[in-house]
Order: structure tokens, then sequence, then C-alpha cells
């Protein structure tokens, strides 16, 4: 099968040089392509980074740590070291995909009680709301197990940047302007974010000397250094005297995972997707499966016809997922449950209900992974990273710890703290979930398509729209992009409704008074952040390889 060939006005090749990353307002660019390797993510400097590992003779493993740290530089409020990582990876020499879940963990001293009693809110940002970071040790493993040069030479761009500055974008600029009183409440993290306590301005310089010096011991030690070394003795100390959770016991113990990831087929491709507890992938692939059968014929994308057939299978879908799936013993049973023939026929069958469904009343409101970052790395050989980093909101839990430079995550507040339980409560050890999806598509044995997005719940959503564009109705990556999107809200008790549904701007206005017919609808401009940004790599039948940005972010696609 093939896919759409439209050309967009904007489609450039990307040219690396000095004077593009000391100009980031040059960077207009949505598509890279190259016979070598290529890397999409979500800033200019990140991808060079990439770049550059992929030019000394680096491969997907080794460059994706460079992109993962320069992404904790330049893009700091969406993902670190200080947060979360999961790798879809597809190994050329033998075909397969692996998963590595380096999902944050709950410390063992956690007071689910303590955290109970604050609000929400109060629970989403401080030291008591982060848990423990898994960023660092899944980069060790992957790049252990798929790797080559050393860590040494891995971090050096991202020491460069963080130690040198690097120039602010004007959207980077709207993010800091919106979150100054909050982040400013953290001596530390107003010290590197807001010098002299003021917004900086466009293409101010930032610098992160003390994180330049953290990831300049991980360099020489190894990765281990932010588990069991000086790194980590900082991280506790400033935990314990901000009222937090952490132990050393908590850095030592923790350990990426290594899991099946989820698979289906659909229609001529099988399709591979990050598993739980990240649970944005088994809604990518329940909603694809949901409307398989679907011939859409004369049905356009941007059609209320389209549009109200997904949005009714979410309606379905959500509930199903969120009571299902997390971080559980039996995670195995219940994604073979969830996945399972009657299930899907179950799900297909609704799926052309016209009466929507009452959520499930057990299911708790939390926030789940609101702010990530998704790159994308493929080198010469074929192999493939596709990877998903956060620190759950923006800015995580907005504290910095002493001589670190390590801004962290506030992932403790995506867990429930009902007093009823449910797949997703509270517990230490224990990780949790997230709207994460990373996926890669394959066709006769071979990868065609590599995608993900940020973007909180909107990630799957957004990520099964320009998957479905692209294969269901043959359109260009770039058109499958910018089309605008749409979301329906999770209804997370019998009195919210379960027919919210956001708009991006750019609808056709008969459309969207159609859609209020049935819909309560909303709309959300398309440079805000709300959308995410659905970055893609394609592989063409020649092996050349596309890589796409999405310019709702700061996103840029090159290729060697």
């Amino acid at each position: 099968m093939t896919f759409g060939s439209r050309q967009s006005s904007k489609s450039v090749l990307v040219t690396f040089s000095l004077l593009f990353f000391l100009a980031p307002s040059l960077f207009s660019t949505q598509k890279a392509e190259s016979t070598g390797g290529v890397v999409v993510s979500g800033s200019p400097q990140s991808t060079e980074a990439g770049i550059r590992i992929l030019k000394q003779g680096g491969t997907a493993a080794d460059a994706a740590v460079a992109v993962s740290l320069t992404l904790g530089v330049t893009e700091p409020f969406n993902s670190g070291l200080g947060g979360k990582l999961v790798v879809l990876y597809y190994n050329a020499s033998n075909g397969k995909i692996s998963y590595i879940d380096a999902i944050e963990t709950a410390p063992a001293g956690m007071s689910v009680e303590a955290m109970r009693a604050l609000s929400s809110a109060d629970r989403s940002r401080g030291w008591h709301s982060a848990a423990v970071p898994g960023c660092a040790a899944g980069l060790e493993l992957m790049q252990k197990k798929w790797g080559k040069l050393s860590w040494k030479e891995l971090v050096k761009p991202a020491v460069g940047y963080a130690r040198d500055g690097f120039p602010l974008a004007e959207k980077q600029i709207v993010e800091f302007g919106n979150k100054f009183d909050l982040v400013t409440k953290d001596p530390e993290a107003a010290k590197i974010y807001y010098p002299g306590k003021k917004v900086p301005e466009k293409n101010a310089i930032l610098k992160n000397p003390d994180l330049a010096r953290t990831m300049e011991s991980m360099g020489d030690k190894g990765p281990q250094e932010f588990y069991q070394g000086e790194i980590a003795e900082k991280l506790v100390s400033a935990s314990n005297k901000g009222g937090g959770f952490f132990a050393k016991e908590d850095f030592k113990n923790y350990r990426p995972r290594e899991f099946a990831p989820l698979e289906q087929d659909y229609k001529s491709y099988h399709i591979y997707a990050g598993a739980p507890p990240a649970n944005g992938g088994a809604t990518v692939l329940l909603t694809l499966k949901s409307l398989e059968a679907k011939v859409w014929g004369t049905i356009t994308s941007m059609s209320l016809a389209r549009i109200e057939q997904v949005a009714r299978a979410w309606q379905n879908i959500y509930p199903l997922v969120s009571s299902n799936l997390a971080d559980t013993e039996d995670r195995t049973e219940r994604i073979n449950k969830v996945f399972s023939k009657e299930s899907l026929a179950g799900l297909a069958k609704k799926a052309l209900d016209a009466a929507p469904p009452a959520p499930n009343e057990t299911e708790e409101a939390t926030p789940e992974s609101a702010e990530t970052t998704h790159f994308i790395v493929m080198d010469n050989a074929g192999n493939i990273v596709c990877a998903t980093q956060s620190l759950s909101l923006h800015w995580g839990a907005a504290v910095v710890a002493p001589g670190t430079g390590i801004l962290l995550n506030d992932s403790l507040s995506n867990f429930g703290f009902g007093t009823k339980k449910y797949v997703n409560s509270a517990e230490p050890g224990k990780r949790p979930r997230s709207t994460m999806a990373p996926v890669i598509v394959m066709e006769k044995g071979k990868p065609v398509i590599a995608i993900g997005s940020p973007a909180s719940d909107r990630i799957p959503t957004g990520v099964y729209q320009v998957l479905s564009n692209m294969i269901d109705f043959a359109m260009d990556p770039i058109a499958a992009i910018d089309q605008p999107r749409f979301h329906l809200n999770r209804a997370k008790s019998p009195s919210e409704p379960k027919n919210a549904l956001d708009l991006e701007e750019g609808f056709d206005s008969v459309l969207a008074e159609d859609l209020k017919k049935n819909w309560q609808v909303s709309f959300k401009k398309k440079d805000q952040y709300y959308f995410g940004s659905v970055n893609v790599v394609r592989i063409l039948p020649d092996g050349k390889r596309e890589a796409y940005a999405d310019e709702r972010r700061t996103n840029v696609a090159a290729g060697e």
C-alpha cells in the first residue's frame, strides 16, 4: 500500500549549519529526507545533537542518548533527567521490535495518606509530588543493548548547550511567561530559568551550568552515577529538606523494565506500540481495530461522518483502557483481556452505536503526562528509536535539586489517591500510568512509519488521527500532520459530559456548526501546546527516509 505524495510549499530539506543553530527563527522546516540517518525532535539543538552523533558513526541508540539529554537542556519544561522515558526500538539486524519502560517509580516511603489529604493541585507540585526518575536508567539500558560509543562522547552536545547556552525560541518564551509565578517559588529553579526574577526575552541565552556538570559526571563515571553517586545523594538530600519521599535505596533499586510491546494487525500492516502502564499505545491500537472494517469510501478525513465515528469509538475505548490497564501484577492478563477477539469485536460493534455509553464510575480523575516530548532517530543501518519522555505536567514538580540543575517530575500526581481502590491507585514501588504512545508500523516485515507525540490525553488521539490520515485516507505526511485535530475529552464521572469535543482552529465553520448538534464543542488555537506535535519518520520502498516535524511546537527534522 502507498501513501499520498502531495508536496507542500513548507516542505524543505534541512541543511545543518552553525548559522541555523544560532538563529532558531529560520527553522520553519517540516520535512527532511536522507538515504542515511534522520532525526526529528523537539528542538533544533537536540536534532543537531542526534545528527552529530550519527555522523561520528554512532547508532540510533547512541544518537538517541544525545537527543534525550539535549532535550532536557533545550526544552526543559517538558522532559529531562528528572523524569520518565519509554522507548520502542526496531533492530534492523533481526527485524525485532523491543520496548523499554523507564517510567518513574513511587518511593518506598511515599505516604498515601499524606498525599490523599492534599488537593489535586497541591499534589502536583513540590518535592512530595516527585517519583524516582527513570530516564537515565532507560537511556543506559537502551545504549548498552544497541549502542557502541562512550557516554563521555554522548553527553558532549548536551553539556555544550547547558554550559554555553542556547537562544530561546518565541514559543518557549510564552511557556516561561505562563509559569513564572510557579517556577520562581523554588530558588534553584528561579536562578536557572528566570535570572533576575524576570521572564526571559526572545532569543535570550539560557544556560544551566549545574546540569552541564551533572552530565559531565555521568559521562566520566557512567549513567549509574545518577542512581548510586553524588547526583543521587543531592537529589535525596533536597527531597528530604523539601518534604519529599526520596531515599537512597529508592535510587539504588530503580530498574528500567523490558516488556513485549503491544501489537496488532491493521489492514496490510502490523503495528507495534508502547505498553501499559504507558496506556496511550493501547488507545491508538484499539481505535484502529474498532474502525478497521469501516469502509470510508467517499467520506473524507475532515467530514462530519468520520469525526463522529471516531469520537464514538473513543467513548467506548476510554473507560475500557482506564478501568483495566495500569502497573498491576496481572498486567499481562489484563492486556490479553482488553485485546481479546471478543473485546475487539464488541468495540467494533459499539463504534457504530450512536448512543454514547456511560463512563466507568470507578475511574478517578488524574492528570496523566500532561506534557511530554517525542523524538525519533533512524540510523544508516535502519535501526529506529521511537521515544517519548516527560516530566508529567509542564515544569514537573517545579523544583530543582541544588547543585544538579535537574528539574524533577510531578508523576506521583498521576496516581489515584481516592479511598476506593482501582487499577491506578497509588502504592509505594508502583509506576503511575501515562498516555505516552510511541508507535512503529511494519509492512511485509519492514518498518514504514515511526510516530509519536506529546500532549497528555491528546497523545493517542493525535497519533491515531495522523496514522489514519496516512493509512486510511492516503494522505501525504505533511497534510496528515497539518490537518486540524479533534479530541474527545475523557468523562471521569457520571456528572461530566460524555460528548465534550475539542476542535483545533482551522475547522470549516459549517462542519463545526454541524458538530455542535450532538457534541459540546470547544475551540483551541493551533499555536498553543494543547494538541501536541506529532513527529513522523516514513521509510519509502526505495529505502529513502523522510522525517517530518510538526511545527505546532519547536520541532525540527534533519537528515545526515
